[in-house]
C-alpha cells in the first residue's frame, strides 16, 4: 500500500511553500494563476486528495477519525454505546476527536471517501465482508484503517477480532460432551468474515467427531428469529444441541422447543454466541458468549493512532470471548 501524499509533498513537488498550496487549496488568500497551475498539477501527479475541512490543512492534518458503522447495522444495538463511549476515550487520550458515520447508502460513503472529502486522518470499520467496497476504496485513497473483525484476505489492514475460530471450537466441545454429536450451528450471513470464521471452526469440529458437516449447518441471512424458528423446527429432538450466532435465533429455537414438548437445558441445549438484551428475557436463561465491545473499541483506535503516528505495522489482535452459562445448558452430561 502506498503512503499517502501530503501537503508538504505537493508543495516540494510545485517548487512553492505549504503556505501557497494550503492557499490555492482554501482560496483564503490570492495566488498567482502560474502557481495555482503549479500547484494543481502537483496535487494531480501526487494523487493528493486535499481535506477541506482539516483546520490543520497546512501540516495535511485534521486530528480527526472516523468510526464507520456497518452499512445497515441497526445505530441502536446495544453494545454500540459501550464501543462508542471506549472509541472516544481512547481517540480523546491521543487529542484527537471521533466522527461517527452512520449511513444506510454505502454508495453516498464511497463517494465522500473517493473524493478525498472525508475530514478525518484515519478510520475504524466495523463488520467487514467479502470483497468489502468500502475497504478497498479506503487502501485506494491510502487512508489508514483499523478493522474490528477480520478484513477479507484480498486487502491487508490492521485489525482486532474476536477469536471465534477458538470460541466455536470451545462451545462445540463442551456441548457435545454433555449432549453428544446431534449439535447444529445457525450462523450469519456467509458474506461476512465472521461467519466463514465460525463456519472454518465447526467444520473441523465436525471432521474431529465424524458429523455430517453440510447437514447440520445453516445460513441465516437475516439472522432472524423466524429462520431461528423454521429451522430448529425441522432438527431439533430429544439430546440435540443448536448454537446459534445471536441471541435473536436463538428465540426462534426456543419457540420450536416449546412447541415440539422439547425442555431446553434438560432435553436440549441452545448456546448463543453473541447476546443482545434488547432481545428480551429467555426462559430458561439463555447461555451465551460475551464481547466486550468496550475493549476492542479502544484497542482497534489505539491502533489505528500507532499507525497515523509511527507508520504502518500490520497486525492482527485476537479478543477472546467470556462463556456465560446458564440454565439452556445441563450441568453434567446424562
Amino acid at each position: 500500500m502506498k503512503t499517502p501524499a501530503k501537503i508538504i509533498d505537493v508543495a516540494k513537488r510545485a517548487g512553492v511553500a505549504k503556505s501557497t498550496v494550503s492557499n490555492v487549496l482554501t482560496g483564503n488568500k490570492y495566488v498567482s494563476d502560474e502557481l495555482k497551475e503549479k500547484v494543481l498539477k502537483a496535487c494531480k501527479e501526487l494523487d493528493f486528495h486535499p481535506n477541506f475541512y482539516a483546520s490543520g490543512l497546512s501540516s495535511g492534518t485534521s486530528k480527526i477519525i472516523a468510526l464507520l458503522l456497518e452499512n445497515n447495522g441497526d445505530v441502536e444495538k446495544p453494545f454500540y454505546k459501550e464501543l462508542i463511549v471506549a472509541c472516544l476515550k481512547k481517540a480523546a487520550e491521543y487529542d484527537y476527536s471521533l466522527l461517527i458515520y452512520y449511513n444506510s447508502d454505502p454508495d453516498r460513503l464511497l463517494s465522500t471517501l473517493r473524493q478525498g472529502m472525508a475530514p478525518i486522518d484515519g478510520a475504524v470499520l466495523m463488520t467487514p465482508y467479502l470483497n468489502d467496497a468500502r475497504l478497498s476504496q479506503i487502501a485506494s485513497d491510502c487512508i489508514s484503517c483499523t478493522v474490528i473483525g477480520r478484513p477479507d484476505g484480498g486487502v491487508a489492514f490492521n485489525c482486532v477480532d474476536i477469536d471465534n475460530v477458538k470460541l466455536v471450537k470451545t462451545v462445540c466441545d463442551k456441548l457435545i460432551n454433555l449432549y453428544g454429536k446431534d449439535v447444529y450451528l445457525i450462523n450469519s450471513d456467509f458474506k461476512l468474515t465472521v461467519s466463514i470464521d465460525r463456519t472454518n471452526a465447526f467444520s473441523e469440529i465436525c471432521e474431529k467427531y465424524a458429523i455430517d458437516f453440510q447437514s447440520h449447518l445453516f445460513e441465516s441471512r437475516n439472522s432472524s428469529a423466524e429462520d431461528g424458528y423454521e429451522y430448529a423446527m425441522r432438527v431439533l429432538k430429544k439430546d440435540s444441541v443448536i448454537i446459534t450466532a445471536n441471541a435473536l435465533l436463538a428465540s426462534g429455537v426456543y419457540r420450536a422447543a416449546e412447541e415440539k414438548g422439547l425442555k431446553i437445558g434438560e432435553d436440549v441445549g441452545v448456546f448463543a454466541l453473541g447476546r443482545s438484551m434488547e432481545h428480551g428475557s429467555f426462559t430458561p436463561k439463555l447461555s451465551y458468549a460475551r464481547q466486550d465491545y468496550a475493549v476492542l473499541g479502544a484497542k482497534a483506535v489505539e491502533m489505528l493512532i500507532d499507525e497515523l503516528q509511527n507508520g504502518r505495522s500490520e497486525k492482527r489482535v485476537l479478543v477472546d470471548s467470556e462463556l456465560v452459562i446458564r440454565d439452556s445448558i445441563r450441568s453434567t452430561a446424562d
